[in-house]
């Protein structure tokens, strides 16, 4: 009787073995999904900053802004990619924006809130928005230009967004924004109308 039971149960592992294996097997009939493949860069590029989500390559190129009265009054600041570099301000790899006797002050603002003139940032796939500290100092028509950019790739846009309007500007398609600045109107001038949007498509 103990022989059967042991027989009986061997029996039912073998044949519970070979269904699980038909089951699974490629040649019983069935079409398995095609499993989709994750590039070993994409892996490997996690969380890394300064990728280009086509490319994976490292963003290390620039952009100059420019703030302009006219063609003499004009205040120009750099925003440098790096991808060792932090958003915070760091001495020694950030410059401080100082406040000069020209009728046009322009700055970008570090996320603690520091003005600089030349600002270096991780340019990551998750994008930037740089907030810009515009000052002059007197009513009238000023214009915010991009004079150069270099080494961003395509797969990223590039906006002026101006929150006093309610507009914002692609700068890859038009270099140049005209507003009019209001002394008597704070909300037109200072850190708190502009940002540049800088967002992978």
């Amino acid at each position: 009787m103990i022989q059967r039971a042991s027989a009986l149960l061997l029996l039912s592992c073998i044949f519970f073995t070979s269904c699980q294996k038909s089951s699974v097997s490629p040649n019983n009939g069935q079409t398995l999904p095609v499993q989709k493949t994750v590039p070993v860069t994409t892996i490997l590029n996690q969380g890394a900053p300064a990728v280009d989500t086509v490319t994976y390559k490292p963003v290390t190129g620039y952009l100059r802004l420019q703030l302009a009265k006219d063609s003499i009054n004009t205040d120009n600041i750099l925003i440098n990619f790096n991808p060792t570099a932090k958003t915070k301000y760091v001495p020694g790899e950030d410059a401080p924006s100082l406040q000069g006797f020209g009728l046009v002050t322009l700055s970008s603002l570090s996320s603690d809130n520091i003005p600089l003139a030349i600002n270096v940032l991780p340019l990551t796939r998750q994008g930037l928005s740089i907030g810009l500290n515009v000052v002059a100092k007197s009513d009238g028509i000023y214009k915010l230009s991009m004079l150069a950019l270099q080494s961003v790739p395509n797969t990223y846009s590039i906006y002026i967004k101006d929150g006093y309007k309610k507009d914002s500007l692609d700068l890859r398609l038009y270099p140049n924004y005209a507003f009019n600045i209001f002394k008597a109107d704070t909300a037109s001038f200072g850190r708190n109308r502009f940002k540049l949007l800088i967002r992978a498509k």
